[in-house]
């Protein structure tokens, strides 16, 4: 029996991330240094990227929708519902931060501790969530929110169970394995997410003071 063709898209940090489950089971992955050149040459690098599989052969997308960049998030999420609209798939909306913890589940006894997740936010804030590994993938205990890296440190110091700390690195882009092992997860739970439920999460306002 072939494998679930699945690909994901990361473009949450300054590179693109792509990752594709192909007829084999084997995921292979990618990413492009594109910075401000991401609009223009997404597509192009999809196209390439899923070769030899054609369009119709993908069962499912799923997308990185922030927090992270506003206008790489953006355009991430908005190509990603594109396709799933017009190839009639499911879409799976992963969050950055949940792809963090879903790689540093590697480093751990599977649930032994909680994952408390950091990203570098605007203005010296932090975007965080803390996640729980259970049998069917990771459960939200607390879901993304913008802190001051005080109240952040107060809120883990309160958390009534053990933890396990992890941080956004320079290689953003490379979580696009866990966002793609993530969505798979779903699928295989029975879970058909329709692409107009995934929406951009900013986390914060680039215009905010």
């Amino acid at each position: 029996m072939s494998a679930i063709v699945g690909l994901a898209i990361h473009t949450c940090g300054p590179a693109l991330g792509l990752a594709l489950c192909d007829v084999k089971g084997e995921i292979c992955h990618q990413s492009w240094p594109l910075g401000r050149d991401l609009s223009t040459q997404l597509h192009s690098i999809l196209m390439e990227f899923i070769a030899p599989h054609r369009w119709q052969d993908v069962a499912f997308l799923a997308v990185a929708m922030g927090p992270g960049g506003f206008t790489g998030t953006r355009v991430g999420v908005v190509t990603a519902r594109t396709l799933a609209q017009q190839l009639e798939i499911p879409l799976f909306g992963v969050s950055s931060l949940a792809a963090i913890a879903q790689r540093a589940l590697a480093d751990q006894t599977p649930g032994a501790a909680d994952i408390a997740v950091e990203m570098q936010a605007q203005r010296g804030q932090l975007y965080t969530a803390i996640y729980r590994p259970t049998p069917n993938g990771l459960a939200v205990v607390q879901s993304e929110q913008v802190r001051s890296p005080e109240d952040w440190e107060a809120a883990l110091n309160a958390h009534p169970h053990p933890l396990a700390r992890a941080a956004a690195g320079d290689d953003l882009a490379a979580t696009v394995v866990q966002v793609l092992e993530l969505a798979q997860g779903g699928w295989a739970r029975g879970d058909r997410p329709d692409w107009s439920t995934v929406l951009p999460y900013y986390g914060q306002h680039p215009v905010d003071r």
